[in-house]
């Protein structure tokens, strides 16, 4: 039985929501994999700013310290579109670590020219600046047509009404399509577990990039494939050092 561990960055979820979305991550796994869902269990609610994103960074890398000393998962997700602490994350770990942003962003480039991201907005404000960053990071900048966005706050689309959040993913693939996008990658998590993807695209005739589907087949496929992340890239962690410091017990 592969394991994968889904881990939520942050703290504060219901176990209705975490229970939810076990259910929808296990169902879209292959029927020998089993998806763990867990909360870091410090840090922000949410993440839709870059001081919730560096807050949550650390308690995050402290968790997946004791994670690896449990030895229990084949490869882990991080729970958020924006891929925070995915560098560190994979230098401190042996098995993969993937990034569902990272992830998606790929695959986009695989089935179009150009891509749209769909994602929310930061500080209350529909601000570009970190969603490019993540994609100039990648060295995509010149693949993506545009950036589009939802205004529900994403603790809002935890487990409730799909129907105003719809509405809006909607409108706002076809605004992306109007600027030139082949597909459209959700840049976020909690729109991904709403599982509209396949309507969307439907409705709007483009395909639309789920990060929770592409990130779960991923996981998957390194480990069949037994691929890790290069030490060259990530340089294994000095636990001499941070065990005496940081991660200290």
């Amino acid at each position: 039985m592969m394991k994968i561990l889904y881990l939520l960055p942050g703290k504060g979820m219901s176990a209705d929501e975490i229970d939810r979305r076990t259910s929808i991550a296990n169902s879209l796994a292959n029927s020998d994999t089993h998806v763990s869902v867990m909360e870091v269990g410090e840090g922000p609610l949410s993440i839709e700013s870059a001081v919730e994103e560096y807050m949550a960074i650390g308690p995050m890398l402290r968790k997946l310290v004791l994670i690896r000393e449990e030895n229990k998962y084949d490869a882990i997700i991080i729970g958020c579109a924006g891929d925070p602490g995915l560098a560190p994350a994979r230098e401190l770990l042996d098995i993969p670590v993937i990034g569902p942003a990272e992830a998606s962003l790929l695959f986009a480039c695989m089935i179009s020219d150009r891509f749209s991201i769909l994602t929310v907005l930061q500080s209350g404000i529909e601000s570009e600046d970190s969603t490019r960053i993540l994609v100039r990071e990648k060295g995509l900048e010149a693949r993506l047509a545009s950036i589009e966005f939802v205004h529900t706050p994403i603790t809002d689309m935890w487990g409730k009404e799909k129907d105003i959040v719809f509405e809006q993913m909607t409108q706002s693939v076809l605004k992306a399509k109007r600027s030139g996008a082949g597909s459209v990658v959700l840049g976020c998590m909690s729109m991904a577990f709403l599982m509209v993807d396949d309507v969307i695209e439907e409705k709007t005739g483009v395909p639309v990039v789920n990060p929770l589907k592409i990130s779960i087949k991923t996981a998957e496929m390194f480990v069949n494939l037994q691929l890790k992340h290069s030490r060259i890239t990530y340089p294994g962690t000095d636990f001499t050092k941070l065990n005496s410091t940081v991660f200290k017990h």
